[in-house]
């Protein structure tokens, strides 16, 4: 459920409301993006693992992928891994 403002227009509220997200191009800068990114993959491999931190992977695309980083569907309490929450504190987001 979405707030009348000024933040939001009204098909991008509205497109919110039946999809239940929003996708805004260009919000994050390609820069923090692809350093996410870089986090993302070493969670996914196991070479950071931060506490408390739940993987979660769609087994039905193991045999398409095996165990790439493509089968994982979900990062969640990842709120210790410094790097990747600091996508949850910027100001755009």
């Amino acid at each position: 459920y979405t707030l009348d403002n000024d933040v939001l227009t009204t098909e991008q509220r509205q497109f919110y409301e039946d999809n239940g997200y929003l996708l805004i191009k260009k919000l994050v800068s390609d820069e923090d993006i692809e350093r996410f990114r870089k986090e993302f993959m070493r969670i996914c491999k196991r070479e950071v693992n931060p506490l408390g931190a739940m993987i979660m992977k769609d087994e039905s695309l193991r045999s398409q992928y095996g165990h790439s980083e493509k089968v994982v569907n979900k990062v969640q309490d990842f709120q210790e891994d410094k790097e990747l929450f600091r996508y949850c504190t910027l100001p755009e987001v």
